[in-house]
């Protein structure tokens, strides 16, 4: 976001108020045009601030009144003219907005004395968050966005539409997060600490938390790709789905745009209710030189530990050295892990976890700090799971176990599925979650994460755009476990059955997502004028990020309407195309021949002399 590099010659605008929905009280500020309004014990303030096009514009939340707008300036009285007239009013005097002015897609512009001009924008149908650091100076909005790992601290305010302070208290830690977000996007996405637990969404003591996060959106255009998805999960009663809500983020006075509010994909009792090995690893350890000092060790999957490898190499785990085992709990025969699957690329700049035979990167998010046995048998258990996927029957060669033995076969076809649906391009390669009850000797696929930029644009992955815009063709197929999964008969027959136009629960909770009384076009008509203010400072409509009708404009609703006829025909195609399946009688049209899929120049250099250490370390008994 561009701050303004000039003051304001002549009449200047120090502060525009909220009124009647938020107690308003005003103030003039120096030379800076500002708005300030008391949504919480903090006095909360919002300035007006530069959109991508060098105008200026005032953003307010959707508790505003225009009907009783209070301006603070430094003149002691000040003229303010639009189409439908001139008004001239004191210091800190409230007047009608709508009566002077006619909005223009969603836009009040106003003109003073000296010529400069004010565009005064209003939110509605979405709740606000107001977020103030202690140090706004040091520790502010520029010094979070900086670097992934800075924290600062403050106070939040959420505020209904009406007006009503719903939650005001200490923010412990704020900071930035995401992969992609955090490095091609200047709206970072966040994550927050509350001092309590609470549940802001629902209102719900079962659900109350202290971490949140803020999705950005940034990668697309219409703002709902993460919560068409997260509902459609909920429709298929896909556990631990997380709860989200559509916000306005005001970030110590300025207006960041449009956000998702949700919870995080973490074990705890009121989000993923897993026994929290994690925790009973650290409080074992916290006193340790281990734990302080911690030093990480590489081996080999399977071999319990009795074979060194060399680090990040394929087919071995990290865990850290010299840790005490915790006990298990009660009745149980391992502990419980919260996985999630990742690039190998970035695996390396992960303490612990495992990667593949078949080199996938595997995160343990729960524990983050692996034991040398919790990170063997998690590995292990893994390895298995890929080898009976891979295997010719889906019957693992050295168990006898059955694929869906490691693996819940309901839960697996959901995730794989709303993958397929989407186009997702990082399906089952990352931010892609499984989780391990302590007391079951089975996974769970699940829940979902990460759909900004999915159904259509595909996001940065500009050699791939053509293939996610196609409603046709399969895609998430040529992802890893997928690509093995499409190939074992059971697994076919539960996606038939479940894309079935009569009874199937997977095409019938599609259904709720298009036509007119869909999910997309409910939930685009609840953003639509956050949206707008949003446009005016992010580059939602980038072409990487949208997609239209060939011949229409990119516009918001273009991009939803595209969105609904997506959805509509893709998941026609499915039902259709899978409904032609007959036992080992099946096709599966993708978009990619096998050579797209290959790895890239530099991953197959970075793999032969990856290979070539693992031979020698295997040669020397390493």
């Amino acid at each position: 976001m561009k701050k303004l590099t000039k003051k304001l010659l002549l009449t200047v605008f120090s502060a525009v108020v909220l009124v009647l929905c938020l107690a308003i009280t005003t103030f003039a500020a120096n030379n800076d045009v500002s708005f300030k309004a008391n949504v919480d014990d903090n006095n909360t303030v919002v300035t007006s601030q530069t959109g991508r096009n060098g105008k200026t514009y005032l953003f307010l939340p959707s508790s505003a009144d225009l009907t009783a707008l209070a301006i603070d300036f430094n003149a002691q009285t000040l003229e303010i003219s639009a189409d439908k007239g001139t008004v001239a009013i004191a210091k800190g005097e409230a007047f009608d907005l709508t009566a002077i002015c006619t909005p223009k897609n969603g836009e009040y512009t106003v003109t003073f004395a000296d010529g400069s001009t004010l565009i005064i924008m209003k939110s509605a149908n979405v709740r606000s968050l107001f977020y103030v650091s202690d140090d706004p100076e040091n520790k502010g909005r520029p010094w979070v966005d900086a670097v992934k790992g800075n924290e600062a601290e403050g106070n939040m305010s959420f505020v209904g539409t009406d007006g009503t302070v719903e939650y005001s208290d200490k923010i412990t830690e704020i900071k930035a997060r995401g992969n992609s977000t955090f490095t091609r996007s200047d709206k970072k996405a966040y994550q927050f600490k509350l001092d309590k637990k609470v549940d802001l969404i629902n209102n719900n003591k079962n659900e109350a938390n202290k971490k949140w996060i803020l999705l950005a959106n940034m990668f697309d255009a219409t703002l709902i790709h993460n919560s068409i998805t997260f509902q459609l999960a909920m429709d298929l009663d896909m556990p631990y789905t997380p709860n989200y809500e559509a916000v306005d983020l005001y970030f110590d006075g300025e207006y960041r745009g449009a956000y998702l509010l949700c919870e995080k994909t973490e074990v705890g009792s009121s989000r993923i209710d897993i026994d929290d090995t994690d925790k009973a690893i650290e409080e074992l350890n916290e006193d340790t030189d281990a734990f302080e000092n911690q030093v990480i060790v590489t081996k080999t999957i399977a071999s319990k530990g009795s074979a060194k490898a060399s680090a990040n190499s394929k087919g071995s785990y990290k865990y850290v050295d010299g840790l005490m085992e915790p006990e298990l709990p009660d009745g149980a025969s391992h502990h419980a892990y919260l996985l999630e699957l990742e690039f190998a690329h970035r695996y390396p700049d992960e303490p612990t976890g495992f990667i593949t035979n078949r080199h996938q990167g595997v995160l343990t998010k729960n524990p983050e700090v692996l034991t040398k046995d919790t990170g063997a048998y998690i590995s292990t258990f893994w390895q298995e799971f890929e080898d009976a996927v891979y295997s010719t029957n889906g019957y693992n060669t050295k168990t006898g176990k059955y694929y869906y033995e490691y693996c819940d076969l309901d839960s697996l076809v959901k995730l794989y599925l709303i993958n397929e649906l989407s186009k997702n391009v990082d399906g089952f390669m990352s931010s892609t979650y499984f989780y391990m009850p302590a007391d079951e000797d089975i996974l769970y696929a699940g829940p979902v994460w990460d759909y900004d930029p999915c159904y259509g644009p595909g996001g940065f992955h500009d050699n791939i755009q053509v293939a996610t815009a196609n409603p046709e063709n399969f895609y998430a197929v040529n992802n890893y476990l997928a690509d093995g999964l499409i190939k074992i008969e059971s697994f076919r027959n539960a996606v038939k059955k479940t894309l079935n136009k009569q009874n199937g629960e997977f095409y019938l909770a599609v259904q709720k997502m298009i036509g007119n009384n869909g999910t997309v076009y409910t939930m685009a008509e609840t953003v639509k004028s956050s949206q707008l203010m949003n446009e005016k400072l992010w580059n939602v409509f980038d072409s990487r990020f949208v997609y239209v009708h060939k011949g229409q404009k990119v516009t918001f609703e273009n991009a939803n309407n595209f969105l609904n006829d997506y959805i509509t025909e893709r998941i026609n195609w499915l039902s259709e195309t899978t409904a032609q399946w007959n036992g080992n009688n099946y096709s599966v049209p993708t978009d990619y021949d096998e050579e797209e899929k290959e790895l890239s120049f530099f991953e197959k250099i970075v793999a032969f002399f990856q290979s070539i250490l693992d031979w020698l370390l295997n040669l020397f008994n390493f």
